[in-house]
């Protein structure tokens, strides 16, 4: 449905899952990687990740695999913001907040650890917060396994700059205190509204990691001893000294909860500098010399490959005129990325009108160029909606950016609900997200002539034929031989109308036969369909229909009412199919 993210080496659409009925998020290999064995790993790698991983706090997984050519990983949609966005909207967050997220992050990172994996590349950018407050880790596309080979292993610095840990500076392998060093990153930014360690290169940034001691917290946010105590543990530069497992981290964020005063904290400090205090005393001061030259030597020959990886300049190329596989196969090449956005103009569609920065200027390697596509002039022909069910009409609509404005049912002989006419007509010359009519076939009915025939028989016929019942009124007439039959409908003879359409009819009522009576008809033993005809033998010695209509099932008793013009006991006759079939005496009253 639309672009949600761009990566160096992905793209990531919302999908709309036609089995589930649900938004899905589908990430994708660029194309330009497909024949690239080393994107191609790492792609197939995130996908093992997130195969191993099933947990509440981190985006799950539906499938993967490779569909004409193009490789992919579906994963659930989570609709809600980012923590960073929430920090950037918020400045900084109340602890209990904060500690709430962290607690989130750390459930996910001990299942992730206790299965081998290390995130590497965690950050509030990887963060999504869904409405009620659920935190999902994403992400796993630079995660290394316990038990393979990793990407660090050369020295290769893998991870953000702003979050990742001292010894991923260096080039080193991570670990999961590694990620726990980020969490720390995270939770500092969360109270305090900024990262730890800023500066105006990455490389400087990394030196930061590596030399520097972060601002103490307590000093710039309120929070309590014991978070500010877990938030420098977690910070420490050497790895033995920090957490060493998500649990452990966790375990403390909740007791700070308990015991804002941080009085374990101090335990837990004194025992550890018991501990360093022991070893010291065995340890041989040549040797902490020989290490502290490592060290030196470490740091220098990591800085000059930070600022060799993080901080070469290139120049941008010029992509004006192009077509976005083209300019997108270049920026890469120049380790750029691309940033794309869509207009309508003059030029043909998918050609690239503008670029920032210009041509030949200089970026740092890994920034994003903003490029601007022609979505062309906006003008397509309109497509054809007819013959078409209502529903596909309305996925073709959307498909394609029309807007169904109206529809309306009118009576037809087509199939009800399919499409068959449309305003504009199809082939016309349309914007995309014109305004189109659509008229549904409703199905239709021939209105049968119900003047002249009795009430009984008028509102069976409406029933067969697929109307509905509507008004029922009463005019006195002058003969009793239009008493009970029906004067006018309010619906043409033979005109189209819906299925279910109500027509009203008028009754003729003869006010003279003021003396009735109600009688029991039972036709239980007579078959369905059979013409039922019933009258009444007056003083004159005439018959006069009561009652007409085909019985409309078997095994039924029906009321019938008498009415004549005179009182007492008098004769009544029953006809099936127009044959006398028997005559029985009622008492009008």
């Amino acid at each position: 449905e639309e672009v949600i993210g761009r990566g160096g080496m992905s793209l990531v659409y919302r999908a709309f899952d036609l089995k589930s009925h649900q938004p899905v998020a589908v990430k994708v290999l660029r194309e330009e990687y497909e024949d690239d064995p080393e994107y191609k790993e790492r792609f197939e790698r995130e996908a093992e990740v997130c195969r191993r991983l099933n947990h509440p706090n981190i985006v799950n997984m539906i499938s993967s695999g490779t569909a004409g050519g193009i490789s992919y990983i579906t994963m659930e949609y989570v609709d809600g913001q980012t923590l960073k966005e929430i920090i950037h909207d918020r400045v900084s967050l109340p602890q209990e907040e904060a500690v709430h997220y962290a607690l989130q992050i750390l459930a996910a990172l001990n299942q992730a650890h206790a299965r081998g994996v290390i995130h590497r590349d965690i950050k509030p950018q990887n963060m999504l917060i869904t409405k009620n407050g659920q935190l999902k880790v994403t992400d796993f596309g630079i995660a290394g396994m316990a038990d393979t080979k990793t990407l660090t292993n050369d020295g290769t610095v893998i991870g953000s700059v702003h979050y990742f840990s001292p010894e991923q500076a260096k080039g080193m392998k991570a670990t999961a205190s590694s990620d726990l060093y980020s969490v720390g990153i995270i939770l500092y930014e969360m109270l305090t509204g900024h990262v730890p360690f800023e500066g105006d290169t990455p490389v400087s940034v990394a030196m930061m990691h590596l030399m520097q001691e972060a601002k103490p917290v307590e000093e710039q946010a309120q929070v309590s001893p014991a978070l500010a105590a877990i938030v420098k543990k977690s910070l420490k530069k050497p790895v033995q000294e920090r957490y060493q497992s998500a649990e452990e981290m966790t375990r403390d964020l909740r007791r700070a909860l308990r015991h804002p005063d941080g009085a374990f904290m101090e335990t837990q400090r004194q025992k550890s500098q018991q501990n360093k205090n022991e070893h010291s005393a065995f340890s041989v001061s040549p040797a902490l010399v020989a290490v502290a030259f490592v060290l030196l030597v470490a740091v220098s020959f990591t800085g000059y490959r930070l600022y060799q990886t993080l901080f070469v300049m290139t120049r941008v190329p010029d992509m004006m005129g192009l077509d976005t596989f083209t300019a997108e196969k270049m920026l890469t090449s120049s380790d750029l990325v691309a940033d794309i956005s869509y207009v309508y103009d003059d030029a043909a569609e998918g050609i690239i009108i503008s670029q920032m920065p210009k041509a030949d200027a200089e970026a740092k390697r890994g920034s994003h160029i903003v490029l601007t596509v022609s979505l062309g002039n906006g003008i397509i022909n309109i497509p054809r909606f007819t013959n078409y069910t209502l529903n596909e009409a309305l996925d073709i609509a959307a498909t394609q950016g029309f807007i169904v404005k109206s529809t309306e049912i009118v009576p037809s002989e087509i199939l009800k609900g399919t499409v068959i006419a449309q305003n504009p007509e199809a082939g016309m010359p349309g914007a995309a997200g014109a305004e189109i009519t659509l008229i549904i076939s409703g199905g239709r009915v021939i209105v049968p002539e119900l003047s002249g025939i009795r009430e009984e028989d008028a509102l069976q016929r409406i029933q067969e034929v697929g109307l509905s019942e509507g008004a029922v009124l009463y005019e006195n007439v002058s003969s009793a031989r239009q008493d009970g039959i029906v004067l006018t409908q309010s619906l043409d003879t033979f005109s189209e109308v819906l299925p279910g359409t109500a027509v009203d009819l008028t009754i003729g009522y003869y006010e003279k036969r003021k003396y009735q009576a109600v009688i029991d008809v039972d036709l239980r033993n007579v078959p369905s369909g059979t013409a039922v005809r019933i009258t009444l033998v007056d003083d004159d010695g005439q018959e006069y229909d009561m009652y007409a209509a085909e019985t409309r099932k078997e095994n039924s008793v029906i009321p019938v009412t008498l009415r004549s013009e005179t009182s007492g006991a008098k004769t009544w006759r029953l006809y099936l199919d127009g044959n006398f079939k028997s005559e029985a005496q009622a008492v009008l009253r």
